[in-house]
C-alpha cells in the first residue's frame, strides 16, 4: 500500500462558503480527492496528490484564515506545513529520507507562530517536534507521523472521515 497523497484542513474566512471553496478547489486540484465540510472547517484528502499543500497556499489569500497541509511521498518522506492567511508557511516539518529535498522550517519561533495562528499552547508542538521523526516517514502508514502536528494544533482528522466524506474528481 502507498501513502503517497496530499492532505489539508482549511478554516475558511468569515462569509466564505465552504461548497463554492470546494467547487473552486474541483477547478485547482486533479485527480481524485475526498473531501468533508464540518461549517467553516473543509478537510481534504487527495490520493497521489502529495504537492497539495502548493494548491491550497495559492487559495488561501482569497479563501482562508488559517490551513495545515501534508504532503506524502512515500519512502522519500512527508511534509508538514502551517499556513497563514496569506498562503505562505508559517511553519514547516519534514522528514526527508533522500537527505535535504524537502523544505523545513521547525524552529522554536516558527512553532510559537503557529500556535499562535491556531491559538493553542506551543509546548505542545514543541513535543511533538522533539519526537515526530524518530520513526522517519513510515511509508506505506497513511497520516502518521504529520497528523500528530495536526492534533498538537487542535485540528484533529476525523476518525469517521472515511464514512462521512464525498468522492470528487
Amino acid at each position: 500500500m502507498s501513502s503517497f497523497s496530499g492532505w489539508a484542513v482549511v478554516d475558511l474566512k468569515d462569509g466564505r462558503d465552504a461548497e463554492e471553496f470546494v467547487k473552486v478547489l474541483d477547478e485547482v486540484v486533479e485527480g481524485a480527492r475526498a473531501v468533508l465540510v464540518e461549517g467553516r472547517r473543509v478537510f481534504v484528502y487527495a490520493d497521489f496528490e502529495p504537492l497539495l499543500y502548493s494548491e491550497i497556499a495559492t487559495l488561501m489569500p482569497e479563501w482562508g484564515n488559517r490551513a495545515v497541509t501534508a504532503g506524502d511521498f512515500d519512502e522519500y518522506g512527508v511534509v508538514n506545513e502551517v499556513l497563514g492567511p496569506d498562503g505562505t508557511a508559517v511553519h514547516t516539518a519534514s522528514i526527508d529520507e533522500e537527505g535535504g529535498a524537502l523544505p523545513h522550517n521547525d524552529t522554536p519561533e516558527a512553532r510559537r507562530a503557529a500556535a499562535r495562528l491556531f491559538d493553542v499552547d506551543a509546548g505542545a508542538l514543541d513535543e511533538v517536534s522533539a519526537t515526530w521523526a524518530a520513526e522517519g516517514a513510515m511509508p506505506s502508514v497513511l497520516g502518521e507521523p504529520y497528523l500528530r502536528w495536526w492534533r498538537a494544533l487542535g485540528v484533529p482528522w476525523p476518525d469517521d472521515f472515511g464514512q462521512r466524506a464525498v468522492e470528487r474528481g
